[in-house]
């Protein structure tokens, strides 16, 4: 994965902020506090949604004792859930933007929020949470090594606990653009090239992939996940936010 590291640790390091929420008024030189504001208020708005559907769907006074937000970032969504939850672990892969997240927990005077490097994370066989989610994270991971990533995070919610994962099944654009930008994501010297000829952005390309949906209900079921409720969505991709229990003792069959 050191790839793959080297490229978010650039954002992390170089526009961090545009990575999690690729809005141009996010760019590093347009990042004004008003800006900042309005990028936590995003995330804000997005866990009240979850916690909504929760609440309607699976049990009213959700508070978990322990929750995970993976693809933390610079901690959009760590925040939001640091009210609503007695411990949140947010985890990013870029040291870079886990600098960051921390030092926005400690600028908003936050005192329940640990940040830990995806491999870390992923080595850990101990922690369980109550709450795990994931936004706009696993379109940024190739499947081959995102699936692996699900089963580690499903495997790890504790049985009664709720997951909110997010992943995209679908390109919308033509046949052609996406043969394109296929090229240019699995081959980043032809990219390079393409801006070295043609001029235009010289940061790396943020990958997209997509998901079998099959795998990842698979996963669900194999660990008990039998209850869920999927919101669509469409970034340019079209997605599903899969929010979902574990519950050992539900009947699987009708």
């Amino acid at each position: 994965m050191s790839k793959i590291k080297e490229k978010w640790e650039y954002y992390g390091k170089n526009d961090p902020y545009f990575a999690v929420v690729t809005i141009d008024k996010f760019r590093k030189g347009k990042l004004d506090e008003v800006h900042k504001q309005e990028f936590f208020q995003t995330g804000e708005e997005h866990i009240g949604k979850i916690w909504d559907d929760i609440t309607a769907n699976f049990t009213t006074n959700f508070h978990p004792q322990t929750a995970l937000d993976f693809g933390c970032g610079v901690g959009r969504l760590v925040v939001p859930l640091s009210s609503r939850c007695d411990k949140v672990l947010g985890v990013d892969i870029s040291e870079e933007m886990l600098r960051e997240a921390r030092l926005n927990s400690e600028q908003k005077q936050i005192n329940n929020t640990e940040y830990r490097q995806t491999d870390l994370f992923l080595s850990d066989a101990r922690t369980e949470f109550d709450f795990v989610h994931s936004f706009i994270v696993f379109q940024h991971i190739n499947p081959e090594i995102g699936i692996g990533i699900v089963k580690n995070i499903v495997g790890k919610l504790k049985d009664g606990g709720i997951g909110a994962l997010h992943f995209t099944y679908e390109n919308k654009t033509s046949k052609f653009q996406a043969a394109k930008f296929r090229i240019y994501r699995d081959f980043p010297a032809v990219y390079k090239a393409k801006g070295a000829i043609f001029g235009g952005a010289r940061e790396p390309l943020i990958p997209m992939y997509v998901y079998d949906l099959n795998e990842i209900f698979s996963i669900l079921q194999e660990n008990k996940c039998h209850k869920t409720v999927v919101r669509f969505s469409d970034h340019g991709y079209k997605g599903v936010l899969i929010i979902f229990q574990k519950d050992k003792n539900q009947a699987l069959e009708y």
